[in-house]
């Protein structure tokens, strides 16, 4: 019997298309529930970001709200803190990581009420910087869980049979199995016997088996997976636990120094000191720009707190924060012009806002809106994106599956 603790991740990004967050609940969110519904004796622990949670009502999916706190309040979820509008904590001031955290606290509370007792946190992305392991530990949280590579820079060096804490913080952390994660993201497990010769030749999780990963996995970005994931628990060789339970069944205890690194992470990424590649490469020109309007809009937003419209510029740079203009903008191998420039315009629109900004911000973040939009565009019209997207596919190991198509 293998105790497995997994964490689900499930996230839509502000002003989410109606139509793409139904289709997604109904090719993984709703079946995920119909899993654990059908196995009442398995645990997970559940990462809903309050994005997703506070756009089901207007999606018409009120009902999933209710299914998720039915299974929270029969046991089979635990829920983890997190950020509201899933950001790169790491790349971004303590305030502002402070914030992300409590809004999403304070957004699940509205509609999970007493359920929402987050115990673990999920770092978006698990991009991880010891900034963000002190405040969440500071905040409360008493566990959180890492890419296996956050170890020590390279796979298969992590044990998964004792429990870390991060030294000089003191916080508990797990690191993934990160290839038995991943088989959920790829087409190299298609059947439970799969999945069991992997487990076996990874040779680590005998016993214990951490894992964290999309639920949009399961189902949404690969059909069927959710399927093989009901088959899993079918085997009767698992006892599925959350990591609440693994917390309190390892005996032995070792400090780790855990490295910045994210679960998409690669060992020659961090060979180079470029600890999140897919958000802020040094030789990105666009992350660069981006970063420069993203630092801009916060500093004069929050010096602005006395404008007449700072609770509106500050709602809309709390949601132009999100993640997904910096990803699509990495062609690794993530790209889109539209979302890249959706968000350049809602960070300079944070700023558009204000009343009290003198007009040379308002002028320089709009110069900056402008070369984002410029470059991107001579990306895509020159073919260096692509060009970008395929020497990164070239070097990975297996194929790639968004909305339920191969990445090419």
């Amino acid at each position: 019997m293998i105790y497995w603790a997994n964490l689900l991740h499930i996230y839509q990004p502000p002003g989410q298309q109606k139509e793409i967050t139904q289709k997604v609940a109904a090719e993984s969110y709703w079946r995920i529930i119909d899993v654990l519904k059908r196995h009442p004796k398995v645990k997970i622990n559940l990462n809903i970001n309050a994005s997703l949670t506070e756009q089901l009502p207007s999606a018409g999916l009120s009902k999933l709200t209710a299914a998720i706190s039915a299974l929270a309040r029969r046991g089979q979820i635990e829920f983890t803190g997190s950020a509201k509008y899933h950001v790169i904590l790491a790349l971004l001031p303590e305030t502002e990581i402070i914030r992300q955290i409590e809004l999403n606290n304070q957004t699940n509370k509205k509609f999970f009420g007493k359920l929402w007792q987050p115990t673990g946190f999920f770092i978006p992305e698990l991009c991880y910087s010891k900034k963000v392991a002190r405040v969440v530990k500071k905040m409360g949280f008493k566990w959180i869980v890492l890419d296996e590579i956050a170890y020590n820079g390279k796979f298969n060096k992590v044990k998964f049979d004792k429990k870390y804490l991060i030294k000089d913080v003191g916080l508990p952390v797990f690191f993934r199995n990160t290839r038995v994660s991943n088989l959920f993201f790829t087409a190299e497990a298609k059947t439970a016997a799969d999945f069991f010769k992997i487990l076996k030749k990874d040779g680590r999780s005998g016993k214990f088996l951490p894992t964290a990963l999309d639920g949009e996995n399961l189902g949404h970005h690969q059909k069927e997976m959710d399927k093989l994931y009901a088959d899993l628990l079918d085997s009767g060789k698992f006892n599925c636990i959350t990591f609440s339970d693994l917390l309190n069944l390892y005996l032995d205890e070792k400090e780790a120094e855990p490295i910045p690194s994210s679960w998409s992470s690669r060992e020659e990424d961090l060979k180079s000191k470029v600890a999140y590649p897919l958000w802020k490469n040094p030789k990105n020109e666009i992350h660069r720009l981006e970063w420069q309007l993203t630092a801009l809009a916060i500093s004069e937003v929050n010096k602005n707190r006395n404008d007449k419209n700072y609770n509106l510029a500050r709602k809309k740079l709390d949601q132009a924060l999100h993640s997904d203009q910096y990803w699509w903008a990495s062609a690794n191998p993530w790209w889109s012009v539209k979302i890249i420039l959706n968000g350049a315009r809602m960070l300079a629109d944070s700023l558009k806002l204000l009343k009290s900004i003198s007009p040379n911000k308002k002028e320089k973040a709009e110069n900056l809106y402008q070369k984002i939009s410029d470059t991107a565009k001579k990306w895509q019209e020159s073919g260096r994106a692509e060009k970008i997207k395929q020497a990164y596919l070239a070097g990975e190991p297996y194929e790639r599956y968004f909305a339920g198509n191969v990445m090419k």
